[in-house]
């Protein structure tokens, strides 16, 4: 099946949503770095909150996601089952991803006239598979940003202009539902079809005749929210956060170092820390103390990471 569709909305004020401002840091050889001050480096999209696991993938290599990470073109965004990310564009519009995502940056092109300008952004982003939200905010807004995105999932292209709408894609359907502002759904040879009322939904679903576009019930809207927020008490990652997960305190320095590995590997950012003359391999940025103690709980769990006295403890100031 080939379909075409583009979705042509118009943005209506936001709500203010997360704070903007990353600490630097160097993340390796391949590039990998965290946004310095609050405005992001041109033509960049920044990791702001992580539900763990994940990991953020380049030229083929795979990182565990963290805040701050920046994102570049080409970079996917992974999430696991029970995971969810948050992404804060360079026009401060943000982006959404639900459990068991793959979400790739195809380009990204960011233009200014001046550093304190408004924002001109033109990017195209795939939904390989998965759960995705995208929002403008007021201050987007209010600041006179403009944007023109697309994003493509398996049977279509969903052209952003500013509103807020969920989308999903998988072996089974392609569905696109609007929470604010109005959407034109264009498919190739097809007349358009307008969205023009909140929780208006258009699904197709893989080898079936596709169906004209209705309105999600309370239930639907409820659920599709659901999919893309996150769940606070279940490993949330913030900047600044006081929690952390202890993994081990370990005497071999080799012992510790092959911990951290297979932890990053699993989709959690771990570090090792000399302390006390042993070797403490941990998880940091932890919202609270209910976000730690589900990160100890999923390490306990996963057998191969070999983690059995793992624990919840707040940083030191």
């Amino acid at each position: 099946m080939q379909h075409t569709t583009t979705l042509r909305p118009t943005g209506l004020p936001r709500r203010a949503l997360l704070w903007h401002a990353f600490a630097a840091l160097a993340l390796g050889g391949l590039g990998w770095s965290m946004g310095s001050t609050a405005h992001a480096a041109a033509s960049a999209t920044v990791v702001e909150a992580v539900q763990l696991p994940a990991w953020v993938e380049r030229n083929g290599q795979r990182r565990p996601a963290e805040p701050g990470t920046q994102l570049r073109a080409n970079d996917k965004a992974i999430t696991a089952n029970g995971a969810r990310m948050l992404l804060r564009m360079d026009d401060r519009s943000t982006i959404k991803l639900g459990e068991d995502t793959q979400f790739q940056i195809q380009s990204l092109d960011t233009k200014r006239d001046s550093a304190a300008g408004p924002a001109e952004q033109k990017s195209s982003l795939k939904l390989i598979t998965g759960v995705f939200r995208y929002a403008t905010d007021y201050t987007s807004k209010a600041l006179g940003n403009t944007r023109e995105l697309n994003l493509e999932v398996a049977t279509a292209t969903v052209g952003i202009r500013g509103t807020d709408f969920w989308a999903m894609s998988d072996a089974a359907h392609d569905a696109v539902c609007v929470f604010e502002g109005k959407v034109e759904v264009m498919r190739q040879a097809k007349d358009g079809i307008l969205l023009d009322k909140p929780g208006a939904f258009w699904v197709v679903f893989t080898g079936e005749p596709e169906k004209p576009a209705g309105q999600a019930t309370p239930d639907q809207l409820a659920k599709f929210i659901g999919q893309a927020e996150m769940q606070p008490g279940s490993g949330v990652l913030l900047q600044g956060g006081r929690w952390r997960a202890v993994a081990a305190s370990l005497t071999s320095v080799a012992d510790a170092a092959a911990l951290r590995t297979r932890l990053q590997t699993a989709g959690y950012p771990a570090e090792m820390l000399a302390k006390e003359g042993r070797h403490e391999v941990r998880i940091n940025n932890l919202a609270t103390r209910s976000d730690a103690e589900a990160v100890v709980k999923q390490l306990q769990a996963n057998k191969a990471l070999g983690v059995t006295e793992a624990r919840a403890t707040l940083a030191a100031k």
